[in-house]
């Protein structure tokens, strides 16, 4: 059985922080991973998709 191709895709993003300034900035944003989707999101005026919305609630 063939499925037909989507064309999402999952991005990734990648930068280089000193020690210093990953530490620093997960002193303010002890999780930085959910802090980063949601300023992208709020950027691109995108909402929070319906399953990752339960699961942070």
């Amino acid at each position: 059985m063939l499925y037909p191709m989507s064309n999402e895709r999952e991005r990734v993003i990648s930068i280089t922080l000193s020690e210093a300034e990953w530490q620093a900035f997960i002193a303010r944003q002890p999780q930085p991973v959910l802090w980063l989707r949601e300023r992208i999101r709020a950027e691109a005026g995108t909402a929070v998709p319906q399953q990752q919305a339960q699961t942070a609630a």
